[in-house]
């Protein structure tokens, strides 16, 4: 049962005996700050200079009314002529908050902490399990960082110091934790920001008012589980076809993939599947052998794609391809959408171009129905699905730099949103084909919402080594702290 509890300059709201928000003229639960933020990017990685320039704190709170027998609860925190104002409602578990506050602010959010609770979540979170302590950055970022690879490389292992926490970046981070008292904390925003799990109170910083915040209790995780699935819809599956055996992923061409898969299978491997990054292209770069972006097969290197696809399906194994929303500089598919202008710009109308390793690629404008319908319809059902492909890879969509110029919206608000937006073409494109539950793809970024289009996600990329920043002990962490 909710209820709150007002005093001079103190109000609390209480789930039960549980207060959910703690909130006086010393600590409120609401400050206004005015930041100056300069964005920096490098392959994905992003650095970011802020500058406070205003700090308002929301001490006054005041209950205001509303329509009478409506569900709906109101409070309004203000300081002078500033204010934000808070409906709430009891939810499953809780209450659900939404907010309105001044735009161009950066709001501040302060929850009441416990002594010795432990923190979980926070999306994908590479380095610790328990976050108590930690600052967590909701901003998409690359998580692998090339200065990190060169460091390794020229440095002896004696003297390579791991990174801590807070900067390491996180391709799919998520403002929802739970902790070990039983409580779980959602703010619905895609705005950037950063969490803080301090011994006294938890923050909760956005650089704009969140639509929501989501409080919720319980008993057990298996509780909060069924509580958050009903506040985020989940698409979460794998065809049954890949329950059958190994996916091998395999490179080099229609020949060697033949080769390879027929002679494990007559060697009675259980195989399911061949994953084959290369279906569109090598680009040989001075990193190595790496994808040609330009989704369409390339006939040199993959002939007769098709009836290879047809033969491995008559054996049970299923073919898997991949695809990212960049097209590399002046291929086939780069300069015709280049020309359709369905290319992110510069502020001067040239072609946005992003870096990964050494080549330069533009990137699909997910904003601008042409290219959208062009991904979906082309792309994606015409080039993969129409070659008999049951799933993919839709890689990358953490680059979307903040400065570009899109048909439709901001780039600095939309930057977290982006790798939402990208599977949700995926999805939409594998339910227009008539694919249901036997077609599947999985993604490496994400944000809050792509569990209602992603069925499955991937860790990422890691360093072939121990260390536990970047190598396969960041693996276990972020599989376990994605809430």
């Amino acid at each position: 049962m909710l209820h709150t509890q007002l005093t001079d300059d103190r109000w609390t709201l209480f789930l039960g005996e549980e207060p959910l928000i703690r909130h006086s003229e010393a600590l409120p639960f609401v400050t206004m700050i005015r930041l100056e933020k300069r964005y920096s990017a490098n392959r994905g990685t992003v650095k970011t200079e802020v500058e406070e320039t205003a700090r308002v704190p929301l001490t006054q709170v005041v209950e205001e009314p509303v329509a009478e027998d409506a569900p709906v609860h109101a409070v309004r925190f203000r300081n002078g002529g500033h204010s934000l104002r808070m409906e709430y409602t009891p939810c499953p578990g809780g209450v659900s908050c939404s907010f309105q506050g001044e735009p161009g602010w950066t709001f501040q959010f302060r929850l009441p902490a416990y002594e010795n609770e432990a923190v979980f979540g926070g999306g994908e979170q590479y380095r610790k399990v328990n976050l108590r302590g930690e600052r967590v950055v909701n901003f998409v970022s690359e998580h692998i960082k090339a200065s990190t690879i060169l460091q390794k490389a020229v440095l002896p292992k004696s003297l390579y110091r791991e990174k801590t926490h807070s900067h390491i970046g996180s391709y799919s981070p998520m403002p929802v934790f739970v902790t070990d008292r039983g409580r779980l904390f959602l703010f619905q925003t895609d705005h950037d920001g950063a969490s803080q799990f301090g011994s006294k109170s938890y923050t909760f910083r956005f650089d704009g008012c969140p639509e929501r915040m989501v409080l919720l209790l319980g008993r057990r995780y298996e509780e909060l589980s069924r509580l958050l699935a009903m506040q985020i819809p989940n698409r979460q599956y794998l065809p049954d076809w890949c329950l059958d055996g190994m996916i091998l992923g395999i490179q080099g061409g229609t020949r060697r993939v033949l080769e390879k898969t027929f002679a494990m299978l007559d060697a009675g491997a259980k195989i399911c599947g061949v994953w084959c990054q290369d279906w569109s292209g090598e680009n040989r770069t001075v990193m190595g052998k790496q994808v040609w972006w330009n989704w369409e097969v390339d006939e040199k290197l993959y002939p007769d794609l098709k009836q290879a696809i047809a033969r491995l399906r008559v054996r049970g194994v299923r073919f898997l391809a991949y695809i990212n929303p960049y097209l590399v500089k002046d291929g086939r598919l780069y300069n015709e959408c280049r020309d359709k202008g369905w290319l992110i710009t510069r502020t001067d109308g040239t072609v946005y171009h992003i870096k990964s390793t050494t080549f330069d690629a533009g990137m699909l404008d997910l904003t601008n129905p042409e290219a959208v319908r062009y991904l979906k319809e082309t792309l994606i059902k015409k080039n993969m699905l129409d070659l008999g492909i049951s799933g993919w890879m839709a890689d990358f969509g953490e680059y979307l730099p903040v400065d570009c110029v899109l048909h439709d919206g901001d780039p600095a608000q939309l930057h977290n949103r982006w790798p939402v937006l990208w599977a949700k073409i995926n999805r939409e494109a594998i339910e227009e084909y008539g694919g249901g539950r036997d077609l599947m793809f999985f993604t490496r970024s994400g944000y809050l919402g792509i569990q209602s289009y992603a069925p499955v996600m991937w860790n990422g990329d890691q360093h072939t080594d121990f260390s536990r920043d970047y190598g396969m002990p960041c693996v276990m962490p972020a599989s376990f702290a994605y809430v």
